[in-house]
């Protein structure tokens, strides 16, 4: 039973497996391929069948599911042939179909044969009809004459009438009527004229005839686009008031148009074209539009520069409140009376647009003067686009989309002829305020002071609030103009600041050639010197925020101006103490002599006049006076530490040199306790005059080799001091020959430059101020 089932197993595996092999898209379209390949395809579909089956009975407990194989198998066989049997019914019903087309074509081409041939019949007698039938077409044309004419006959004979008819209506204002009566009259003329066109023989004087007869259309005609034009050029107050009669007018207008392209299309299948077609009354409606639009625009200047200096902006502000109010009105009232086909929002503001920029283009050209560059470039650039004027909420529109109202070559130019103006300005004002400061200096009272006490100018608040002012102007245009004012107002403050030093220096000469002529010099110098401080810190109130981008030269600029400035000042601070160095040189030339040792009168004057012109420096801000009193420290002890290795005095004893070194460490703490109380609490600082109680040590060391100990540690304490300072205090001991001097200094220069080649380099002292006189070294 099992070998049974098993063999009828095979059976249905090798059937199913022939039945797939031949039901495929190859096997069905190829149904009269060879028996042996037919024969082929079993063998391979039996070889697989038996591999097939033998995978699923691999096993012994597969043998009780061959009930369950065989059926699927069935499943999958009954499958394929109806499979097999749906594909050829198909294809035997798509064969079917098409030759039933065939039969049909066939028959229908037979049929158009058999009629072309019936039709060939028909015509061959045709070939004379022309020549039978000439009178007959003579006859339809005096018939299609008559016609016309009689279809014409009540214009014909009333054309008088008519035109005085359509002349009272247009006179009434009635011209929607008007036109329908001048319509009818060009109609008839028309045809007319077309039935004399369509003659083979034309009378010239027939068309002349019928052509004066009608002539008064033509001036019908023009005296109705007349009144249509008065009221197209005042539409935007019409359609306040009589919408109604502009809806008229733009019916007239959308009729003519349409008769031109009637007589336009007619042309072209007849030749023919009546008199004074096309009118083109469209086009000429949006001309006269847009002439009143420029007339707006033109017409409402009422004053000029003679007149007003505020003339272009009162101009350009009645231009922006006629423009936006004329908008609001297209948007809300005109949109109802005009055809879709206008876009007749889009077309008045591209008028309007196109008209604002003609005009103030031709005021460009005209020429403009001083603030007027300013008032234009602000309105072209900000208030045009913005929601003063085109960017209103009212209007709703897209303002990112219009184009520049000027060019750009236009724009470049007006912001060029712009910073020319300003430039001149800023030539002319500083001149003047230069002028004016320098006349200042020699009034016989002093300066002003501010709110701390300290001595001023006006010069640092004028510039400021010009250039201020300017930058002002400049914000309202746009970041890039301002950019460039502010660069341009750095620019000429350079050039001023040279020109506010020569002027300085002209002062500060007129006033040491003779001292008696200038009462104030040294108020004055202190408020000049207070003013370049100001000025220092007024122009870090000009730079442009980090939002706006500003361009790198504006940063150049600034650093520029600044240090001018500073430089300057740090001038004027040297200018003041000059004064009183010059009263104290007789006193700085009786130090160090020999009268010097008793009389304490040369330092004693050297400190009062110090605490007296000090006394006048303290009306200097804090940074001047700190510059000041740091000059005058370093200056004196410069002098004082000169005149003491010049050798004024001949020291042949210890004693006299511990005399001398007991006077000058005096002096030093002297000079130091004038400049501590000058000083007070605004300044802590290394004293110079430590530097002169160190050379005062040298020349009070009793023994010389002794001096071995005490130069090396001073030369690297002051490492500017050079061999012509250490030959002069060594010289002024006099207890060491010229040899022995010379080769100390050598010794203590060695050891200084061995010990600093691994060091940094120190800051510099009052030595490298130090310059001594060749008559110091005699044959050394």
């Amino acid at each position: 039973m099992e070998g049974g089932g098993l063999l009828a197993v095979l059976g249905e595996a090798a059937k199913v497996a022939g039945s797939v092999a031949g039901g495929s898209g190859e096997t069905v379209h190829d149904v009269s391929s060879a028996s042996g390949e037919v024969e082929a395809a079993e063998k391979c579909a039996i070889q697989r069948a038996k591999i097939l089956v033998a995978n699923m009975l691999q096993r012994p407990d597969q043998l009780h599911k061959v009930d369950q194989y065989r059926r699927r198998t069935t499943r999958k066989k009954a499958s394929v042939e109806a499979m097999l049997k749906t594909a050829m019914q198909s294809q035997l019903d798509g064969v079917r179909t098409g030759l039933t087309q065939l039969q049909t074509a066939l028959e229908d081409l037979q049929d158009v044969k058999r009629k072309q041939i019936e039709v060939e019949k028909l015509l061959s007698g045709v070939g004379g009809l022309g020549e039978t039938m000439s009178g007959l077409r003579e006859e339809y044309v005096r018939y299609s004459q008559y016609l016309a004419a009689t279809e014409n006959l009540k214009h014909i004979f009333t054309v008088p009438e008519s035109i005085q008819k359509t002349q009272k209506l247009i006179a009434d204002n009635n011209l929607l009527y008007a036109h329908q009566c001048l319509m009818d009259l060009e109609n008839s003329r028309d045809d007319l004229l077309f039935e004399l066109h369509k003659l083979p023989h034309q009378n010239p004087n027939d068309t002349k005839m019928l052509t004066e007869y009608f002539a008064d259309v033509n001036k019908l005609s023009e005296y109705l686009g007349k009144q249509v034009w008065v009221v197209l050029q005042r539409a935007l107050n019409t359609v306040r008031k009589e919408p109604a009669q502009l809806v008229t007018a733009l019916r007239i207008v959308e009729r003519e148009e349409r008769a031109d392209q009637y007589a336009l299309q007619r042309e072209k299948s007849s030749g023919f074209l009546p008199e004074g077609r096309p009118k083109k009354w469209r086009q000429k409606a949006m001309s006269v539009l847009e002439n009143s639009v420029v007339v707006r625009i033109e017409a409402n200047q009422f004053e000029d520069r003679e007149t007003n200096k505020s003339w272009l902006i009162r101009h350009l502000e009645v231009i922006r409140l006629l423009t936006l109010e004329d908008l609001r009105v297209v948007k809300g009232l005109c949109v109802q009376c005009f055809p879709p086909h206008y876009d007749v929002v889009n077309t008045f503001i591209a008028m309007y647009h196109t008209a604002v920029a003609n005009h103030l283009l031709e005021m460009v050209e005209s020429g403009l003067e001083d603030n007027e560059f300013v008032t234009l470039l602000s309105w072209v650039l900000n208030t045009y686009h913005g929601p003063e004027l085109m960017g209103h909420p009212s209007l709703g529109l897209n303002v990112s989309a219009f184009p520049p109202l000027l060019e750009k070559k236009v724009l470049e130019g007006l912001v060029k002829k712009y910073l020319t103006n300003v430039r001149c300005n800023y030539e002319s004002w500083l001149e003047k305020a230069l002028e004016l400061e320098s006349q200042e200096w020699r009034k016989d009272q002093p300066p002003d002071t501010d709110k701390d006490g300290c001595y001023k100018t006006e010069l640092p608040h004028l510039l400021h609030q010009m250039v201020q002012q300017n930058i002002d102007v400049a914000n309202t245009i746009s970041p890039m103009v301002s950019h460039e004012v502010i660069l341009c107002s750095l620019q000429q403050l350079k050039v001023f600041a040279e020109r506010y030093r020569r002027a300085i220096m002209a002062y500060r000469d007129s006033y040491f050639a003779d001292r008696s002529r200038i009462q104030y010099f040294t108020t004055y110098m202190i408020a000049l010197a207070n003013s370049c401080q100001a000025l220092s810190d007024v122009v870090q109130l000009w730079r442009p925020p980090a939002s706006q981008n500003p361009p790198p030269s504006l940063a150049t600029n600034f650093s520029a101006l600044i240090k001018a400035f500073q430089v300057l000042q740090q001038e004027l601070c040297d200018l003041l103490l000059e004064e009183a160095l010059l009263d104290l040189a007789p006193k700085f030339s009786a130090l160090l002599t020999p009268a010097w040792l008793n009389d304490p009168e040369p330092l004693s004057t050297i400190c009062l006049t110090l605490n007296d012109y000090f006394e006048d420096y303290q009306h200097l801000h804090s940074k001047n006076y700190e510059q000041v009193l740091v000059l005058a420290i370093q200056k004196v002890s410069v002098r004082y530490t000169t005149a003491l290795l010049q050798r004024r005095i001949t020291l042949k004893t210890h004693d006299d040199r511990k005399k001398l070194a007991d006077r000058v460490t005096e002096e030093a703490d002297k000079l130091q306790s004038v400049f501590t109380a000058i000083a007070g609490d605004r300044l802590r600082y290394d004293s110079p005059c430590d530097v002169i109680k160190a050379l005062a040590e040298v020349i009070r060391t009793p023994d010389t080799e002794m001096l071995n100990l005490e130069l090396p540690p001073l030369k690297r304490k002051y490492p500017d001091m050079s061999s012509e300072h250490l030959t002069a205090l060594l010289l002024l001991r006099g207890d060491l020959s010229r040899q022995q001097v010379r080769q100390k200094v050598a010794e203590v220069l060695e050891a200084a430059s061995a010990s600093t080649t691994s060091q940094a380099p120190r800051p510099g002292t009052i030595f490298g101020h130090i310059i001594l006189p060749t008559s110091v070294f005699p044959h050394i």
